[in-house]
């Protein structure tokens, strides 16, 4: 991600807005906070609105399925066209669009091509008696799937400073293409920018991975590796964090301890959800990292 001129937000249109103090989904208000010029970069709301029981005539008889399925899209697109006017009258340049399929990874993933979006932007919903952010399937395969930045955002707001947190792996590990380093930074890099924030790079390593290493072969070969990364990136000393942690542990608890808003790190896609991510951490940082995670590819996909 080398510019952000098309953002694609997800919006569930259904969802309650009362308790929005901006009367925006949270998706919406945060992918605003990334644009400075109002008139470069153009955003494109889209709310996929498949329903089972309005798309087989199996689970609507007696009814009109076809026209069900049509009232049901109206008034979707009545709510996104709602948003688009308030959006249009502040100086955006919005539009919308609705789609229908199944399953909805696939239509979010074909509407963000068609658009030709840098950014997709979509909420990561909490399940209501675990504490963890657990992703629902359609975020389980957008992360497996698609090939464009995507940026999954929590319930809480940003706060007027932020810190922005890319999570790199120099060494390569899990046959991690060496570019995607670079990509990640570059992303948070543009990320921080847009927010007028600071951006910290981490690169965390477990030395009890290798028990019968030579003491701090480990630690030298991670802190030279980490160092190589970095010299053609103008990033102070002080935001380079190399950590001797397991890598998942490390991650969450340092995005907690310098308020991080946003995680960046690599994924690549495998054949099994199990293994869609990038080294041993990501998976399940996804789901227990508070944090907003923006999710980059490398470019061959």
């Amino acid at each position: 991600m080398n510019k952000i001129e098309r953002i694609m937000v997800v919006i569930d249109a259904n969802e309650d807005l009362s308790a929005r103090a901006d009367g925006l989904p949270v998706e919406l208000s945060k992918a605003l906070r990334l644009i400075k010029d109002k008139s470069s970069v153009e955003i494109r709301l889209v709310s996929i609105g498949y329903e089972k029981y309005l798309h087989h005539s199996f689970y609507a008889v007696g009814y009109d399925h076809k026209k069900l399925q049509k009232d049901y899209c109206d008034h979707l697109l009545t709510v996104m066209e709602k948003l688009v006017e308030g959006l249009t009258e502040q100086g955006y340049v919005a539009s919308c669009e609705i789609g229908w399929g199944h399953p909805r990874y696939e239509e979010i993933i074909n509407k963000a091509k068609e658009f030709d979006a840098d950014l997709i932007v979509q909420h990561c919903r909490a399940y209501a008696k675990v504490e963890h952010y657990h992703l629902t399937h359609d975020s389980w395969e957008l992360v497996r799937r698609c090939p464009i930045p995507l940026l999954l955002v929590k319930s809480q707001e940003w706060g007027d400073d932020i810190t922005v947190m890319a999570a790199v792996d120099p060494m390569h590990s899990h046959n991690k293409p060496e570019s995607l380093d670079n990509r990640v930074i570059d992303a948070a890099s543009i990320v921080a920018s847009q927010l007028g924030g600071e951006l910290h790079v981490v690169h965390a390593y477990a030395e009890t991975a290798r028990p019968f290493a030579v003491a701090g072969t480990i630690k030298s070969e991670h802190s030279k590796a980490f160092d190589d990364l970095l010299k053609d990136y103008s990033i102070d000393k002080d935001h380079q964090h190399l950590i001797d942690e397991t890598p998942l542990y490390a991650l969450k608890d340092y995005s907690e301890e310098s308020n991080s808003d946003i995680v960046v790190m690599g994924a690549i896609s495998r054949s099994r959800l199990s293994e869609a991510l990038i080294g041993s951490t990501t998976d399940a940082a996804l789901d227990y990292i508070k944090k907003d995670l923006l999710i980059i590819k490398p470019a061959s996909m």
